[in-house]
């Protein structure tokens, strides 16, 4: 089992080489200058830079809610609370406390 774990994982790093290798290349060739106009002023940048930073934005995205989402199904996986637990034969019954006798209680 851990072997397929190592495996996964080495593919997962050899699909990102890969990405980030074309990512570069793609920024290499695409370093024109493009003016890009925005409500209230232009702005001149490449296109490659123009381009990346949303691909870096949404990644970022991506690895914070697979994050979030890790941490919420590990959260699951510890069970319900003392509180979240069904009233059974051992449950504490609501006590009378004006009425309580702490002579007659079997310890």
């Amino acid at each position: 089992m851990a072997d397929l774990k190592k495996i996964a994982l080495s593919m997962q790093q050899l699909f990102l080489l890969i990405v980030v290798v074309a990512v570069v290349f793609f920024a290499f060739l695409n370093l024109d200058p493009v003016t890009i106009n925005l409500f209230f002023t232009t702005v001149t940048t490449s296109i490659a830079l123009l381009l990346l930073v949303p691909l870096a934005a949404g990644m970022l995205l991506g690895w914070l809610g697979g994050r979030l989402r890790g941490r919420k199904k590990e959260r699951s996986k510890l069970g319900a609370g003392p509180a979240e637990l069904p009233a059974g034969e051992d449950a504490v019954k609501d006590v009378d406390w004006e009425k309580l006798d702490l002579d007659k209680i079997e310890v």
